[in-house]
């Protein structure tokens, strides 16, 4: 198991306040296998944030074929659903370091694509124009 901390702030006139005691579910995209075989159904794990809208979950670190979703505030203006990777650590991590995936493909976000071009793919989409 690997403990995740999550802590979740909002904007206020002041800064960024505590998001407390708001409503959160963890649910894995598909139901898995743990080291001891036993099958982990794909059901919400619900709980709340504390005061200081943290939390600290142990979770099963994920696999190839499935990860995670946090669903946060469920029917407030802030709403919102993440789907996360889990790594397999002795030492606890923090929610906002953890890698966000794709939900469809379980694919790490990578951001915009196209800050990643480079020259060998330009040289390429040339060459496969010209060909």
């Amino acid at each position: 198991m690997t403990q995740v901390k999550i802590d979740i702030g909002k904007l206020d006139a002041t800064g960024i306040v505590d998001l407390a005691n708001d409503s959160i579910s963890v649910t894995p995209t598909s139901r898995f296998a743990t080291a001891t075989k036993k099958i982990v159904v794909d059901e919400p794990l619900k709980t709340a944030l504390d005061q200081h809208g943290t939390i600290t979950l142990n979770l099963p670190p994920t696999g190839k074929d499935w990860a995670y979703q946090l669903h946060v505030g469920a029917g407030t203006p802030h709403e919102f659903k993440v789907t996360f990777e889990v790594p397999d650590s002795a030492n606890p991590v923090n929610f906002a370091d953890l890698v966000t995936v794709d939900p469809a493909a379980l694919i790490p976000n990578a951001g915009n694509p196209l800050s990643d071009i480079d020259q060998s793919d330009i040289d390429w989409a040339v060459d496969a124009i010209n060909a």
